[in-house]
């Protein structure tokens, strides 16, 4: 290998590895987003599964009484 093939050479792997850090960071941008979009589903979650428990208590507990054609 001559060293102009050699120079070329290493341009492109440059590029290639500034191709992959971009992609990297991106990837990296996008799993952010995704966890913090997580962590308020769980977050609304847990309060919506609160707000049933609570409507829950607040309703009569009609399993124990009979049906009026008993």
């Amino acid at each position: 290998m001559n060293t102009s093939q050699i120079n070329q050479r290493i341009d492109e792997l440059e590029f290639k590895l500034q191709f992959q850090e971009d992609t990297i960071d991106s990837l990296n941008q996008a799993l952010i987003h995704q966890q913090k979009d997580l962590l308020l589903m769980q977050e609304k979650l847990t309060m919506l599964g609160k707000q049933l428990e609570s409507y829950r208590q607040q309703q009569p507990n009609f399993e124990a009484e009979k049906p009026p054609h008993y």
